[in-house]
């Protein structure tokens, strides 16, 4: 908020970071000695062309991609207040916005973000403040006129794209992060929305005191000039660390001036794209700002903060059955056809098969009894498995992205889930055999029809989600 004493800020620093992949005999260079540094509050653009390695750079300083045998080869020193960028403390200490809104369709952007607050900040932190913590960044991002709003997806109304963007931009930030990464921030938002949000991160990352890096595609002027910092990335290699004015005053005085009413990111995006390798390696020589980051030997480090513990098992329980019970029931037209659909359909089974089960009719048939109580049987299983096997493999972005940031573990996740569906698996079996049960004059226990109809659909959806937590898409 205006007025407030910006937070004290972190220094992040990365030296000779380069980037190798390895395929049998051949080898193909990403990223070829790559430094820079950011001090508190300072907003750093990362550009360049496709295949560039500006995603890949990004990635490698949130220590999202590390070196794996031979087959990928990270080296480079990445710093985090003098403190090697590894390790759980030091990454809950940073937050990553992935390009791809992800978000739980039902839940609001206060929600969204709530539910970040009370699972990621300390849980000695009053419920109270987590929520005024909320408020605040809600209305720091321009966001309190849709607050109340369902985020919404393909199949459910909700708030705009440049909305959905700062939501998830506030969702990382409501647990004050020390570095903050956006991979493409404004892709697929009008020139005005990708100002609105390239300027909340300028005024957030003052107000904060913690570096943001973004990568970006064809930034307007306006937009681009809004960054302290920019990285400038010709294929492999680094043609340019600095602030944007000083970006314009060595192309100048290399010759390359930008022409009067040119953008000047995309005067620099042509030269890239235009001009050959060599020249390109050369004009990066002599633009060089002789970069020498703040990294400290392991004798010179500074402590390393002790963190508070976040939320427990059962506070991430509780939390995520909140969710996934909002999320069925807001969803009504999924909501009204898990009831709807095993009515009807078991209702023509009951015709169908009617009054096979009269052990007193003179047309008794056992085989025909046996067979329609397969047919229920086999529907129900084949119904309660169908919806769950694209659920993991739609929600899997959300939970991958939350739990690579300590949000919760995997437990809890996979609990709430079946604490939503086993009831809703038992409700579908009274539905069942409500409809079907007396049609088909059917023996025995009606409530043991109704639990084993339920156990032997819960265990054919625990399969379904089983297979599709093997599939990486749907």
């Amino acid at each position: 908020m205006a007025g407030e004493t910006p937070r004290k800020g972190s220094v992040f620093a990365w030296q000779g970071v380069s980037y190798c992949i390895n395929k049998g005999k051949t080898s193909k260079r990403i990223l070829q000695d790559i430094s820079g540094e950011l001090n508190s509050g300072e907003l750093c653009a990362i550009i360049g062309p496709s295949g560039s390695g500006k995603t890949s750079l990004l990635n490698i300083l949130a220590g999202r991609i590390q070196s794996k045998g031979s087959v990928r080869e990270v080296t480079g020193n990445i710093q985090l207040d003098a403190q090697p960028l590894v390790g759980v403390a030091l990454r809950k200490r940073i937050a990553y916005v992935k390009q791809e809104d992800l978000m739980t369709a039902t839940y609001t952007p206060r929600e969204a973000m709530l539910f970040s607050a009370t699972l990621r900040l300390p849980r000695s932190m009053p419920l109270a403040d987590k929520k005024a913590k909320v408020e605040k960044m809600l209305e720091d991002l321009g966001l309190l006129g849709c607050a109340d709003t369902y985020c919404g997806d393909d199949m459910l109304r909700g708030i705009s794209g440049g909305e959905k963007k700062r939501t998830c931009i506030g969702i990382e930030l409501v647990m004050d992060p020390k570095l903050v990464f956006l991979d493409e921030p404004t892709s697929g938002l009008d020139s005005f929305s990708a100002y609105s949000v390239v300027k909340q991160l300028d005024q957030l990352s003052s107000t904060e005191g913690c570096n943001v890096l973004c990568t970006i595609h064809q930034p307007s002027s306006e937009v681009f000039h809004l960054f302290h910092k920019v990285i400038a990335l010709i294929p492999g290699n680094r043609l340019f660390f600095g602030s944007v004015s000083e970006l314009s005053e060595k192309m100048s005085t290399c010759g390359y001036g930008c022409p009067n009413e040119y953008n000047l990111a995309d005067h620099v995006m042509f030269l890239i794209q235009t001009k050959p390798h060599n020249e390109l390696l050369e004009l990066a020589n002599r633009m060089d700002s002789g970069v020498q980051p703040a990294l400290q030997e392991d004798d010179a480090k500074a402590p390393l903060s002790k963190q508070e513990a976040a939320a427990g098992f059962f506070g991430q329980l509780k939390a995520l059955s909140v969710r996934e019970f909002l999320g069925l029931w807001r969803n009504k037209p999924a909501l009204i056809a898990s009831v709807i659909i095993p009515a009807v359909l078991n209702f023509f089974f009951a015709m169908i098969f009617f009054q096979v089960g009269d052990i007193n009719a003179d047309n008794y048939d056992a085989q025909s009894h046996f067979g329609g109580m397969t047919q229920v049987a086999i529907g129900g299983m084949f119904g309660a498995a169908q919806p769950l096997l694209l659920r993991f493999p739609l929600d899997r972005g959300i939970f991958l992205r939350e739990y690579a940031t300590g949000t919760y573990g995997a437990a809890p996740y996979f609990i709430s889930k079946s604490m939503v569906e086993i009831p809703q698996a038992f409700l579908n079996g009274a539905i069942v055999w409500l409809v079907s049960y007396w049609m088909m004059a059917l023996n025995g226990n009606f409530f043991i029809y109704v639990l084993v109809f339920a156990l032997s659909g819960t265990a054919a959806a625990s399969t379904a989600l089983l297979v599709g937590c093997l599939a990486s898409n749907p």
